[in-house]
């Protein structure tokens, strides 16, 4: 019966020591909004935009491989830019919006984070179809503590939304299984 116990405690005390390394990262994140440039003129352009935070909540750097992809209901894919020339009026679709607020995008934001800092990103998706009506955004690097300390794959964290009227409302969210951001990421260099 001891011996038992003691097992039930180890599991326990292992159980508690996962849950604290995988919360070193505080991942949020807002709605998508849609973003017409030069609306009203022959030059239109539409994005999504998407915002999220990614927060150090350790006292010692963490590493940060994030990536971020999005696939629509209707089988269109799209990577993550960045236009700096839009960034300006963009940064205004932001809930959290303040004067001077600086925003990275994942290029930029992948890699060393700072301990107990908070860097602010956006993901734009250029010309994404019209007719979509479901979006699946998948971010990875996000979920890699535990991930890799169990040498399991990280393959994302998987956001749905689907459009009501003109507004993205989140549907679900989870670790996903679907690799479609991988076969695309290979599409997408030429191998």
């Amino acid at each position: 019966m001891k011996l038992k116990m003691l097992v039930c405690g180890f599991l326990l005390l292992l159980g508690v020591s996962q849950v604290s390394s995988a919360s070193q990262l505080d991942f949020s994140w807002s709605a998508p909004k849609t973003y017409v440039h030069n609306k009203g003129t022959g030059g239109e352009t539409g994005y999504i935009i998407w915002f999220y935070n990614l927060g150090n909540t350790i006292d010692q750097p963490i590493l940060v491989p994030i990536e971020v992809f999005l696939m629509t209901d209707t089988g269109e894919k799209y990577t993550d830019t960045y236009y700096p020339e839009i960034m300006e009026r963009v940064a205004k679709l932001d809930e959290d919006y303040k004067e001077g607020k600086k925003y990275q995008y994942a290029t930029i934001a992948k890699g060393e984070l700072a301990p107990k800092t908070t860097k602010h990103c956006v993901s734009m998706f250029e010309d994404v179809d019209l007719k979509a009506k479901r979006l699946d955004i998948f971010v990875t690097g996000i979920l890699h503590f535990f991930f890799w300390r169990w040498r399991m794959v990280d393959y994302s964290y998987k956001i749905t939304y689907e459009k009501e009227q003109d507004k993205w409302k989140l549907i679900e969210h989870g670790m996903s299984k679907d690799a479609s951001h991988r076969s695309y990421e290979f599409e997408s260099r030429n191998w």
